[in-house]
């Protein structure tokens, strides 16, 4: 005889507060530890999140301004191309 699963076929609204009572009680836990468990004060690692925040903005910036610059490079090159 083929194992079968019982299922009740529950309330769903009743599992969703589960998922999320269980989402809220891994973000509490989550946080606490994080605060306990720290590297370093408070006020370093805001500095060294600013810091790195600042270097991947001007990443990101340079990386735009050399697409922009090749894309004008490229439609320069189809109204040459357009116009010969």
């Amino acid at each position: 005889m083929p194992y079968r699963r019982y299922h009740s076929g529950g309330d769903s609204s009743s599992q969703l507060v589960g998922f999320l009572a269980g989402c809220i009680a891994g973000i509490v836990v989550g946080g606490a530890l994080g605060m306990l468990m720290a590297p370093h004060r408070g006020d370093i690692t805001r500095r060294k999140i600013v810091r790195k925040a600042g270097q991947t903005k001007d990443q990101v910036v340079d990386k735009v301004e050399d697409l922009m610059v090749h894309r004008r490079e490229a439609e320069g090159d189809v109204a040459e191309e357009a116009n010969s």
